[in-house]
């Protein structure tokens, strides 16, 4: 049993950090990094807890009683910063790491540590990032920066440099059912095994996903595709119905799909996420080369790219274009 405050695959890195605490090395700034959905939010909120609690156990767990534990909760300890693009989508600017900056320099409200965390650091500007380097340089004790990205290479070199790389793992798979099971008060029909492969093997990924009715929406998304390829869909009132789809997911259940094609391109034994779509992935290859299907692939993901890295996206266009070069790979295929 985990008889720590954080996750159970996050133990080994909570330990390695608290150890550092109860030493006085810990580092001055942590960069956590890993595939979205494996909890590095959540190791943040909580490592910063431990840290500003008055009280800590021995393992790291905030006692949840003291002063400072009771502000935490309430989002208002003075000592505890949360950086974030004031939008989503948005980036993080530069006057919101000058007013961090200048809290670094001097002494903590409550006379221990200041904690500020960043997320996700991979949404900053050029000119925030070159303002965060620069506190990072000059860093002061008792000051702990947090950056938390699933996206580190888009950070800059001189930044990670600077940090203690934290890096997380996906859990075990049946660490990782366990978990969700636990989540779950209905898990119903919900098949947990199907959902989790949809999110890579990312627990809170995969909650997130069933929150948004993925299983219902990869139904949808896929009778699309196949309608489309058989000429009993239009692509442009298609992109229309899908405006108000979850972007990020759409995108996720078409590189699913796509690789499963591949898959049984070159092998039909191949070990598929969508197994249920099997046969209806089958009869797609029938008029699809591997050619296709990689050059198709190649799109997806440059136009997956540009929504990931903050880009202003006309949704209607995107999903017209994804659609239309679909139906081209049938017609030219």
């Amino acid at each position: 049993m985990n008889d720590r405050s954080c996750l159970s695959w996050h133990i080994k890195q909570w330990d390695i950090l608290w150890e550092a605490k109860k030493n006085n090395r810990l580092p001055h700034a942590l960069l956590l990094a890993g595939a979205q959905g494996l909890g590095k939010t959540r190791f943040a909120e909580e490592l910063s807890a431990a840290i500003l609690c008055e009280h800590p156990d021995e393992k790291g767990n905030a006692c949840g009683t003291c002063h400072a534990c009771k502000l935490m909760r309430a989002r208002s300890h003075p000592d505890f910063v949360w950086i974030e693009p004031e939008q989503a989508g948005q980036v993080i600017k530069i006057d919101q790491v000058r007013n961090v900056v200048n809290m670094s320099n001097e002494t903590a409200m409550q006379g221990g540590y200041r904690v500020i965390v960043f997320h996700p650091a991979h949404a900053m500007n050029q000119y925030a990032a070159n303002a965060l380097l620069k506190t990072l340089e000059e860093a002061t004790s008792n000051t702990l920066f947090i950056l938390i990205s699933e996206q580190n290479l888009r950070l800059p070199l001189t930044i990670q440099s600077r940090c203690q790389k934290i890096i997380f793992q996906k859990p075990a798979r049946d660490i990782a059912i366990n978990w969700l099971k636990s989540q779950i008060t209905d898990i119903g029909e919900i098949d947990l095994e199907l959902v989790l492969s949809l999110a890579e093997g990312a627990p809170l990924q995969a909650l997130t996903l069933m929150a948004k009715g993925v299983l219902s929406l990869r139904q949808d998304i896929y009778r699309g595709f196949f309608e489309l390829s058989q000429g009993k869909a239009d692509p442009l009132q298609l992109a229309a119905q899908w405006q108000e789809y979850d972007i990020v997911i759409l995108f996720q259940l078409l590189f699913n799909m796509l690789r499963d094609l591949l898959r049984l391109q070159l092998t039909q034994q191949a070990s598929l996420i969508n197994t249920d779509f099997h046969s209806k992935f089958v009869n797609l290859l029938q008029k699809l080369s591997p050619k296709n299907i990689v050059q198709y692939l190649d799109v997806v993901q440059e136009r997956y790219a540009n929504v990931v890295n903050l880009q202003n996206i006309n949704r209607q266009l995107l999903l017209e274009e994804l659609l239309i070069m679909w139906t081209e790979c049938y017609v030219f295929g």
